[in-house]
């Protein structure tokens, strides 16, 4: 009987340290930024699950153009992030995924500015094109990014 509890009892030590390292292996995995997929049934094989995001991983681009010329210093951010402006150029192309906020930082210049989308990606529901926005000392949301 003392055997048996002896073998009972490793057995289930070993299946705890299996158990243990199986979930460190996987909050590694998790914890990368890497998008790591896996089928979640066996029968639909085009369903994913993403271990990272919960996004959709597609990227978009918008074509911006500054409507006000003579005012070049106006910032495009994405998600609170400033990651361009129209010095030097007249139009502005960005990357985007879903659901990500584009907002237009007039913030410099006292008069109204000007911007419209003038080019998106087939894969982009929102914005439209024409889609503008015009603001005076301040940050104007131009849209929420949706992709089909």
């Amino acid at each position: 009987m003392k055997v048996t509890f002896n073998i009972l009892d490793k057995i289930l030590l070993i299946l705890v340290a299996l158990s243990f390292s199986l979930l460190m292996v996987i909050q590694f995995l998790s914890y990368n930024n890497n998008q790591i997929s896996i089928n979640v049934s066996w029968f639909d094989k085009d369903y994913n699950s993403f271990f990272s995001e919960n996004e959709k991983p597609d990227k978009g681009i918008i074509i911006l153009k500054n409507l006000s010329p003579s005012y070049e210093d106006i910032g495009i951010l994405v998600n609170g992030e400033k990651i361009a402006n129209f010095t030097g150029k007249n139009e502005v192309k960005i990357h985007v995924h879903h659901n990500d906020i584009v907002e237009i930082d007039g913030t410099k210049y006292n008069n109204n500015v000007s911007v419209q989308v003038v080019g998106v990606s087939k894969n982009i529901e929102r914005p439209m094109l024409d889609d503008y926005v015009t603001t005076s000392h301040s940050i104007e949301i131009l849209c929420k990014v949706q992709i089909k």
